[in-house]
């Protein structure tokens, strides 16, 4: 008897944490979209920003083993921002691209992306009140781009609870899922605060972007088929990935023209419209001054809307969710013709 109810308190929090969160929402529906003639982008590509090598002081990880899991995953471009150099440069590479992470005097915390012919900046670490050297100085320029997600930053803001449930689903399923296992982290990211704060801050002035700030603190290597590093570079690349249908990538990150993809999700634009092919998703809208309100399909009337979350759920009954977990971040940026 006391076996099953241990199995079955076991099967119970197991049922809360995956059902988490459950939210009451007043969801809109959209009229159709007329328009015609329209085909999905095709094509997309994938990069990564705010990843650190062996060339930091506190990581550990190899330029090959950043190569080996970008190709696994299919991605790009790696813009490696290690801390105050960009010696990473001398390593020949197709995928890696050599930026740093710096302390600016006036601005604060930056990483340096390096495209052709021109360096973006990006405040980095604006949602970490922990550390003072992270803080929000309140100053940048019309060009930066601003970190709205940084993975490590949600490590230091989700609640202790789920980190401890997170830590251990993972550490269970990792020999079944491999890198997937990272599909329940999206669960953890406060998006909703961090996209108030960031329109609080500039309005919706910036440019937004998302950062894994992965630092390897174990590694072996030997050859690809045969290495070992804790945390894998392939878990955060599949968590979070900037996604555009640009053939120049450099000209996508100065125009906007990219969305943050969580865990492999794909959406496309059509006309005015945000379309993916997951059955059961909601979208949450931001407008400027920071008002929230919910569709049922990805309509996008271009006055109202800057900020739209893309959420999956596992069901629903009447208006209560069960399971929400958001899967894309769109900026207006990436609708404007």
């Amino acid at each position: 008897m006391e076996f099953v109810l241990l199995v079955s308190l076991f099967l119970l929090v197991i049922g809360i944490f995956e059902l988490y969160p459950i939210k009451v929402l007043k969801v809109e529906s959209c009229p159709p979209l007329e328009e015609k003639n329209l085909s999905p982008q095709k094509g997309q590509k994938s990069f990564v920003v705010h990843v650190h090598s062996c060339f930091s002081y506190d990581s550990l990880g190899k330029p090959e083993q950043i190569e080996y899991s970008a190709q696994k995953l299919g991605i790009r471009a790696v813009f490696v921002t290690d801390h105050d150099n960009d010696l990473i440069r001398f390593v020949p590479s197709s995928l890696i691209r050599a930026g740093k992470e710096f302390q600016h005097p006036q601005y604060g915390r930056l990483l340096t992306l390096p495209l052709k012919g021109k360096t973006l900046y990006v405040i980095a670490h604006p949602n970490n009140r922990k550390k003072p050297l992270y803080q929000w100085r309140g100053n940048y320029k019309p060009d930066f781009l601003y970190e709205l997600i940084d993975l490590k930053d949600v490590i230091t803001e989700a609640p202790k609870m789920l980190k401890v449930y997170f830590l251990l689903r993972s550490l269970v399923l990792y020999p079944f899922k491999g890198f997937r296992v990272g599909d329940y982290f999206p669960k953890l990211i406060p998006i909703k605060d961090w996209v108030k704060i960031y329109l609080q801050r500039t309005k919706g002035e910036l440019k937004t972007i998302g950062g894994l700030d992965h630092h390897i603190k174990f590694s072996f290597w030997e050859k690809a088929k045969k290495n070992f590093s804790f945390p894998p570079y392939e878990v955060s690349f599949y968590i979070l990935q900037n996604r555009t249908w640009e053939e120049d990538l450099d000209q996508a990150l100065l125009e906007g023209k990219f969305y943050l993809s969580l865990c492999g999700f794909s959406l496309y634009v059509q006309g005015k419209e945000i379309k993916t092919c997951h059955p059961k998703v909601i979208f949450e809208h931001y407008t400027t001054d920071g008002k929230v309100f919910y569709t049922e399909r990805g309509c996008i009337e271009s006055n109202k809307t800057r900020f739209v979350v893309v959420y999956k759920y596992l069901f629903r009954l009447g208006n209560i969710y069960f399971g929400l977990q958001p899967m894309a971040v769109i900026d207006s940026f990436l609708l404007e013709d």
